[in-house]
């Protein structure tokens, strides 16, 4: 018998920041969906950077990978480094030929993390820093890199950007403007890359219970309009596989509207809520000059 075709059969996929949560998720999903993923980010076996819970690691990923039946490898690599960024790269094409579908997942804002004191201005002034080099700056190393060496000159590829909502009103000082950097250079990027037709776009999920989420947040906190990582993972797998994605190229879309107009659902079977009333729409993008 011949074996089905899935939708994303020979895509190479690069995802940023897998070895937990939605990154995790991400290599699963699309692994599912047919694609050769690879795993990058900075914690494996040999150094950790989360001693609890266990096994946040690349290593463990592409075990779920292949566990699930999935193909792959692993890579470490620190995504705000952009001579390790670029030898992955440059590495990865001469391999492999190309890459399809750039998942931005890396995060390193948590990693010191301190809440500070009760008035905004004790904010701990590393902690913007680390979210910026962790979220938006190695964001655009990676885009950068992986568009000048391979989607560019390819003239194919799309690039998924995890992200967060900026509600009103806003929150976490830090969180909130680091998170509206991600936003903006998916917007400023999309709008660049017109000509070559490669979209460009932030995927917002909602209260995801990753594996860090379980063991440090109340399991009550957790018991109400909450997802799993592979909810928004799924629509990703949707995304790269709709025709007319460009569509969405430059915006902030949610992940709960998008499952209800894919027909995506959570491992359970559910379909969590739209954030709604949580952002405003984006605005979709200007022409870009044609002479």
């Amino acid at each position: 018998m011949t074996p089905a075709i899935r939708p994303l059969d020979g895509q190479i996929v690069l995802i940023a920041g897998a070895s937990r949560g939605l990154g995790r998720a991400c290599a699963i999903e699309f692994a599912a969906g047919g694609a050769y993923v690879v795993c990058t980010g900075r914690s494996t076996r040999e150094a950790p950077t989360h001693a609890e819970p266990a096994d946040l690691t690349l290593e463990r990923t592409l075990e779920e990978v292949e566990a699930h039946g999935g193909t792959g490898e692993w890579r470490r690599c620190d995504h705000t480094d952009p001579e390790q960024v670029e030898a992955l790269v440059r590495d990865l094409v001469a391999r492999h030929g190309r890459i399809d579908i750039l998942v931005n997942n890396a995060w390193g804002g948590h990693d010191h993390h301190d809440p500070g004191g009760e008035e905004v201005w004790d904010e701990p002034m590393d902690q913007f820093r680390a979210m910026l080099l962790g979220g938006a700056y190695s964001d655009f190393v990676t885009c950068m890199l992986t568009l000048k060496l391979a989607m560019g000159p390819a003239g194919h590829g799309l690039i998924l950007t995890s992200t967060w909502h900026t509600p009103e009103p806003p929150a976490w000082l830090p969180y909130e403007a680091s998170k509206a950097a991600k936003n903006r250079l998916v917007y400023a990027l999309a709008y660049h890359l017109q000509p070559k037709g490669i979209p460009a776009i932030a995927v917002a999920p909602g209260w995801m219970r990753t594996e860090l989420m379980e063991a440090k947040v109340p399991a009550e906190e957790l018991a109400g309009n909450t997802e799993s990582p592979h909810y928004a993972a799924r629509v990703m797998v949707a995304l790269a596989t709709d025709p007319q994605v460009q569509r969405f190229s430059g915006q902030v879309v949610d992940v709960g509207r998008l499952a209800l107009e894919y027909g995506v659902t959570d491992v359970d079977g559910t379909q969590p809520q739209p954030n709604a009333g949580r952002f405003e729409p984006s605005r979709p993008l200007p022409p870009y000059p044609t002479h």
